[in-house]
């Protein structure tokens, strides 16, 4: 049996189905409609530690929250023990519910700063890192991990231990290599070694997108929750339809409630991102949105030729059908 919730530290998560952090992605509006949408958690973009030092202006709105998205996660990534600490403190009184530290982004130019998932290959600088964290916060500290560098170095186990061992929470494993990626398999079955070994929660992430496999990723590994990333683009709703599918929590989920999730997200983005800024967002979300609709390539061409919000959210009303009136979404600042 599936369990329908779960503690980290004094916080119960219900449903144990998580937004996972990815960059350009998981700003304030995606993570409030997520949530809406049935996510029993949010996690923001990766948050520079070093940036944060720096007293860079876009980076500290990255720690900015909306009230009706907690609980939410704000995840940090860096190098310096200390450097680290200070930026999970600044973001535990923004108002983190939780403090999540990234060893597992694949990315060169994270790698190339001697971050994400290089931490995985100086464990001890690792631990480090979760000591220091742990002891500068109160609230729950988690890590989110890979298997390891290559099929030849998957040391998620003992990097697992030590995690816990320096007093963190809980941790996630994306049960792929950095040397995958995000291409071939994700090997489940770590999740589940995983788990066998550590008495706190075990985060299962990689390859969900419904019911179904989210139902097998739990019974086969016996993780604590499952993490969306990539399955939630244009389906912020599939988080309630995997709580329906798996019976953990009731919720609508047809036509109307998909609409009117997608003109919240258009309204938050517009509001979040005034002017010429909601563009790129815009484009962003709706090409996933248009996924499966008849004419959507044609729909997508249009909008990504077009610099406007004002003539975007039009285009939408016409294209998807939704009733967005001007005066509450067009930013008239443009």
């Amino acid at each position: 049996m599936i369990e329908t919730s779960f503690k980290l530290g004094n916080i119960e998560i219900s449903p144990p189905l998580i937004l996972a952090p990815m960059a350009g992605i998981t700003n304030g509006p995606f993570r409030k409609i997520c949530r809406v949408g049935g996510a029993g958690l949010v996690y923001t973009e990766m948050i520079s530690s070093k940036a944060l030092s720096f007293n860079n202006r876009r980076t500290k709105d990255m720690g900015t929250f909306l009230p009706e998205e907690h609980p939410v996660a704000a995840q940090i990534f860096g190098r310096d023990p200390g450097e680290m600490a200070r930026a999970a403190v600044f973001l535990e009184e923004a108002g983190a519910d939780i403090i999540d530290i990234n060893m597992g982004c694949p990315v060169k130019k994270v790698l190339k700063s001697g971050c994400g998932v290089q931490l995985m290959r100086e464990p001890v600088l690792a631990a480090s890192i979760a000591r220091a964290v742990a002891e500068a916060v109160k609230v729950p500290v988690t890590v989110k991990i890979r298997a390891g560098w290559s099929a030849t170095e998957m040391n998620f186990l003992a990097v697992g231990e030590s995690l816990e061992a320096e007093g963190v929470s809980a941790v996630t494993l994306h049960p792929r290599t950095r040397v995958q990626g995000f291409s071939g398999r994700a090997h489940w079955d770590c999740i589940g070694r995983l788990k066998d070994i550590l008495s706190i929660p075990v985060l299962g992430s990689g390859d969900i997108t419904d019911p179904v496999n989210a139902g097998e990723m739990f019974r086969t590994t016996g993780c604590d929750a499952a993490m969306i990333g990539r399955g939630a683009l244009g389906r912020p709703w599939v988080f309630r339809e995997i709580s329906n599918g798996l019976n953990l929590v009731e919720g609508t989920v047809n036509t109307d409630f998909c609409k009117r999730l997608v003109g919240d997200h258009i309204k938050l983005i517009l509001e979040h991102f005034p002017g010429r800024g909601s563009v790129g967002q815009l484009r962003k979300h709706l090409g996933w949105y248009s996924r499966g609709f008849p004419e959507g390539s044609a729909f997508r061409r249009q909008i990504n030729s077009i610099d406007s919000s004002v003539q975007i959210v039009e285009l939408v009303r016409q294209f998807m059908g939704l009733k967005l009136r001007p005066k509450e979404t067009v930013d008239r600042r443009q």
